[in-house]
């Protein structure tokens, strides 16, 4: 088993590392733009019309879905959502509560840019979503959003201090050895997260952290493997061996202008 965390580790720090400075689709403006505008990626911030435009993400290599400054966000209407749900086919990660608002704190820099390094190692189509972001992620919410059905789960009726966000985070069952937290000093209360929403019927294998209370608060898998059913050890490491396989041919493709050939 120890083994087996290596190999899995080591996939995982071989996406996480490789990381070239993307192009960003943001719906929603605040620290989250600048903090990866800052790191040399360009950021669009876009909106629902574009969104329900078909085809429209696809010159992007990710979606990040949150909110305007800390306000609570609004929904996609159903066709914007649609259209994300068809364009997301790489890695997602989903930040369950206002995480934007600790922008600043370096444990929570340290989260966003672990996100993105791991979004888009997986290569184009990845997602990540912060606060409704994250609600509006799931197969249902409870605060009316249209679901863009990417992660198998449900999310509570969101506010202040919902869903244990009012204390700390701490690894969480699938977190251990996880690039997603390199460089964080666990466990920490990331003091401007008071709002979230209870999680249930998440699959553990993508619970990175977890709040004091046990509900997810950093969900992270790659496309379509969130399921009710938790794989086998064995295939998860080659699952996630073979994604990063897959983020080296999508960087390559870019820089000689060829596609990555099917097996």
């Amino acid at each position: 088993m120890n083994s087996l965390k290596t190999i899995v580790a080591a996939g995982l720090l071989g996406i996480a590392g490789t990381a070239d400075a993307a192009t960003i689709a943001i719906f929603g403006q605040n620290n989250i733009g600048t903090r990866y505008a800052s790191l040399g990626n360009t950021v669009t911030y876009v909106t629902d019309g574009q969104l329900s435009t078909p085809g429209f993400l696809n010159s992007f290599d990710l979606f990040v879905y949150t909110r305007n400054g800390s306000s609570f966000g609004v929904g996609l209407s159903a066709a914007a959502a649609a259209n994300v749900a068809a364009y997301v086919t790489s890695n997602i990660v989903l930040f369950n509560g206002d995480f934007q608002d600790d922008i600043g704190n370096a444990n929570t820099n340290q989260l966003f840019d672990n996100a993105l390094a791991y979004v888009v190692g997986g290569g184009q189509g990845g997602y990540i979503g912060e606060y409704i972001g994250s609600f509006s992620a799931f197969s249902s919410n409870a605060d009316g959003r249209n679901p863009i059905g990417l992660v198998l789960g449900s999310a509570g009726v969101s506010g202040q201090n919902q869903g244990g966000a009012d204390g700390n985070v701490q690894v969480g069952p699938a977190g251990a050895g996880s690039p997603l937290l390199t460089g964080v000093s666990l466990p920490y209360n990331p003091g401007a997260v008071e709002f979230s929403a209870t999680v249930t019927g998440v699959n553990p294998s993508g619970v990175i952290l977890s709040f004091a209370n046990g509900n997810p608060a950093l969900i992270a898998n790659p496309r379509r493997l969130i399921s009710s059913a938790v794989p086998e050890p064995g295939t998860w490491a080659m699952m996630l061996i073979g994604f990063g396989a897959i983020g080296v041919a999508v960087r390559r493709s870019r820089k000689t202008g060829t596609l990555p050939q099917a097996a």
